[in-house]
């Protein structure tokens, strides 16, 4: 270990550092999944892991977190992963929603949302309501934040792709709850096996906290006054962290430190700002969390493109209905989708948020939940809408056996002598797998490539 890493840490925490430097050197931390209540309950999924044979408890750092020990069956992970009822996560990423509290109908901003995590989770806590921008600018995290918002079913966000200046200039004081996660020097994860510490050196943590100090002020400007925003890093250095906040306070008179409360809150040490996780007290990743709330209204220059005329364009009520009955029809689904909003972009219908309705959108974005594909003057659903509606059909299921499901996650042939014909929703108990075309031989059920 870097004697300058060393040496600064001992400066920081004293006599906390020496256990600080084991906790790196042991590489182990606690193994946690968020349960997604968009799509099942953590009592549903504790009780299939506890069946499967692990040993599960509840997360002392989150409410919708689960910890688990041991082994279980096979595909007893997987299985709630791919139908998104699952999310893996570290406690201290879930222990950020708790501090940033967001609410049903809010418009809530994560400014650095791939791969989603953070944003899912928001989601949920949202129930689907409001809106939610996800915003990151990294092409190649923005898939995985794509593939994470439909296999967890969520349709109150919208995608972006802008600079945080950009976003500041569209949206002066727009948001209710801000999220900001940016890129840092990462200390907080030298306990996983890929962390390594012989990057470390303090002219790094400057040039990072520069730019992390330009993007608070940004996620500043979206905030709304009596807002809350919530800046979190995976590092631990008072440079990046409370360096970067008091720059913050000393730049905006209207910026204040909000003294949140919140169950499960680690201990904290040697005086410094926000919530610090260190893994030799939580073994778990290294992860800061602050919340910020802005005292008044601040005057800031604006954008002068005009997003007043950029609103979702609803799909007329008896389109819709036409789509509903088709569903309805084949899978049984009754009222379920009565009180639906659903929009037409790009060949798809996505389901959307009715807060979604009247909200300004930037001139390029992306909806999360495509739900149904349109072909040929009719529609059927997507991967990921079978996924959702295969939790609410009363008919048109098709239940795999576990040798039928084994060979389905292992890209095998499935075979077929039934008598039914045609599209299905498959599921293997009650885990939702797609679509499934069942023909005179076999069945064939498309996974994603991203599985």
């Amino acid at each position: 270990m870097k004697a300058v890493f060393e040496d600064y840490f001992r400066e920081l925490i004293g006599d906390n550092a020496d256990a600080f430097f084991d906790a790196i050197k042991a590489k182990k931390t606690r193994r946690a999944l968020r349960a997604n209540s968009l799509k099942s309950s953590k009592d549903e999924v504790a009780k299939w892991l506890t069946d499967s044979g692990y040993e599960v408890t509840d997360s002392p750092f989150s409410s919708d977190g689960i910890e688990i020990t041991g082994r279980g069956e096979r595909l007893s992970l997987k299985l709630p992963y791919y139908a998104g009822f699952t999310y893996p996560q570290d406690p201290s990423s879930m222990f950020a929603i708790d501090v940033l509290d967001p609410q049903p109908g809010e418009n809530v901003i994560d400014m650095t949302a791939a791969p989603g995590g953070k944003t899912t989770h928001i989601a949920q806590r949202m129930k689907n309501t409001g809106v939610l921008l996800a915003n990151d600018l990294d092409k190649k995290r923005l898939k995985a934040l794509h593939s994470n918002l439909e296999r967890l079913g969520v349709w109150n966000a919208v995608v972006t792709r802008l600079p945080a200046h950009k976003l500041s200039l569209f949206y002066p004081e727009k948001f209710d709850r801000v999220l900001l996660d940016p890129s840092c020097s990462g200390e907080g994860l030298l306990v996983t096996r890929d962390g390594k510490e012989s990057f470390w050196n303090r002219k790094g943590l400057k040039r990072y906290a520069n730019d992390q100090f330009s993007l608070l002020c940004s996620a500043f400007r979206l905030l709304k006054p009596g807002g809350r925003l919530v800046y979190s890093t995976c590092t631990l250095n008072d440079v990046e962290n409370d360096g970067v906040v008091q720059k913050l306070i000393d730049r905006f008179e209207e910026a204040e430190i909000v003294d949140v409360k919140v169950n499960g809150a680690p201990e904290q040490i040697s005086g410094l700002k926000g919530f610090r996780f260190w893994p030799q007290k939580t073994q778990t990743k290294g992860f800061f969390c602050i919340a910020i709330t802005k005292t008044a209204s601040v005057e800031f220059s604006t954008e002068e493109n005009d997003l007043k005329n950029n609103r979702l364009k609803v799909l007329k009520d008896r389109s819709a209905k036409n789509h509903i009955n088709i569903l309805d029809k084949a899978f049984g689904i009754g009222d379920l989708l009565d009180d639906a909003v659903f929009t037409v972009r790009d060949g798809h219908v996505f389901r959307v948020s009715p807060d979604m309705i009247g909200f300004p959108l930037p001139p390029y974005y992306f909806l999360s939940f495509p739900f149904l594909k349109l072909h040929s003057g009719s529609s059927h659903p997507t991967h990921v809408g079978a996924l959702w509606l295969a939790l609410y059909a009363s008919k048109g299921i098709h239940e795999l056996n576990q040798e039928d499901t084994l060979a389905f996650f292992e890209r095998r042939p499935i075979s077929y002598s039934g008598e039914e014909r045609g599209l299905f929703l498959a599921k293997y108990k009650n885990f939702p797998l797609g679509i499934a075309m069942l023909g005179e031989n076999s069945i064939d059920i498309n996974m994603p490539k991203q599985f």
